[in-house]
């Protein structure tokens, strides 16, 4: 779909910042706190030139504070490249396709004072369905049902600091491949 970037600042559509569209107040997911487990979970890294496809992450307030890959937890019993292609349906029914496992991280990190801990494999793929790297916004919702947009961050843009991608120093590690 093509954007003519005539849009307000809110759109989404980085043409001025990263701060993405609000949800309705309705559609606002409710406060999260991580669980103070280790949570291990695959991501996936579509690209479109220097951008990435990510979701976003709330504060209690609603405000985007930052961008995710999407992506899920491993249940159980589950490898890790199976559970992101299953994520990825559930999330956005789409099927992906040509994956492979570029790196793992931990991630220690703070979200309204309670610490979280994850090991998170992150793996390059590609959406079967060419159409969607022709979008602005990818739909896509969360196990509560709650529907939000992906959107294609910058890399140089996170890699400036201009907009926070989560996990922390994931810009820098893709940048560096």
């Amino acid at each position: 779909m093509a954007h003519d970037h005539s849009c307000g600042s809110g759109c989404g559509c980085d043409h001025h910042a990263d701060t993405g569209p609000r949800p309705d107040v309705a559609q606002t997911p409710p406060p999260w706190r991580p669980a103070q487990r280790i949570r291990v979970l695959s991501i996936a890294i579509f690209r479109r030139g220097d951008h990435i496809l990510a979701g976003p992450v709330y504060d209690d307030n609603g405000q985007i504070k930052g961008w995710r890959p999407l992506g899920g937890g491993i249940e159980f019993g589950e490898r890790a490249i199976d559970a992101l292609a299953r994520e990825l349906q559930e999330e956005t029914g789409q099927e992906i396709t040509d994956i492979h496992h570029i790196g793992v991280m931990e991630n220690l990190f703070t979200h309204h004072g309670e610490t979280g801990h994850e090991i998170v494999m992150i793996y390059a793929a590609r959406f079967a369905n060419p159409d969607i790297y022709k979008a602005d916004l990818v739909a896509f919702a969360e196990e509560d049902g709650i529907e939000m947009h992906a959107k294609w961050i910058s890399l140089p843009k996170a890699l400036a600091g201009r907009t926070q991608l989560f996990p922390a120093g994931l810009a820098e590690r893709l940048l560096a491949k």
